[in-house]
């Protein structure tokens, strides 16, 4: 029988590293939205682009962790039914999915504005813009993600008022 309390610090380390990249990241996004897409302001959107490129890799590993660790994680929570079980497991599947698409997506947008070359020392396209298609799915992916996250959240405040288990302590090395 499991009777370990804590997830594998590496990842917790990832689980926070990714709270707060997430929080930068959409910062800095919602910073760009009045910009125009131009070689002035491509250290902007430039560090956007890089941060969501983090939290991508992060994600990957912690996948990779996950899996090396199956056996190493806190036992399940007390669901309070099956649908309760699978509501949970789909917002977590489905964060995983959007923290994975939505950096896809963003490096996709600024792939096919052709400026890319302008990191390599090539000009700035004079006609690049983002593909409008592109851009209102990385909005609706980001918007679908900040829902998970918020679902995920107040799930673990309602687990902690239902039974008193305060899950919190399985991803932080600081609490008892």
């Amino acid at each position: 029988m499991n009777t370990t309390t804590k997830y594998p610090k590496a990842m917790i380390i990832i689980h926070w590293l990714t709270v707060v990249l997430l929080i930068l990241v959409f910062v800095r996004g919602k910073a760009l939205e009045g910009l125009d897409f131009n070689a002035e302001n491509m250290n902007s959107f430039r560090a956007h682009a890089i941060l969501g490129m983090v939290l991508l890799i992060l994600t990957l590993i912690r996948i990779f962790i996950k899996r090396k660790n199956k056996n190493n994680v806190p036992k399940e929570i007390e669901y309070y039914s099956a649908g309760h079980k699978m509501m949970v497991n789909t917002i977590n599947k489905l964060i995983y999915v959007l923290l994975i698409v939505t950096p896809m997506i963003g490096f996709m947008m600024i792939y096919k504005t052709g400026a890319l070359a302008y990191d390599f020392g090539g000009a700035f396209p004079t006609d690049a813009h983002f593909n409008e298609t592109l851009e209102v799915l990385h909005k609706v992916f980001v918007f679908t993600l900040l829902g998970m996250v918020a679902l995920h959240v107040a799930g673990v405040v309602m687990y902690k008022i239902k039974t008193g288990e305060n899950l919190v302590k399985r991803m932080c090395m600081f609490l008892k």
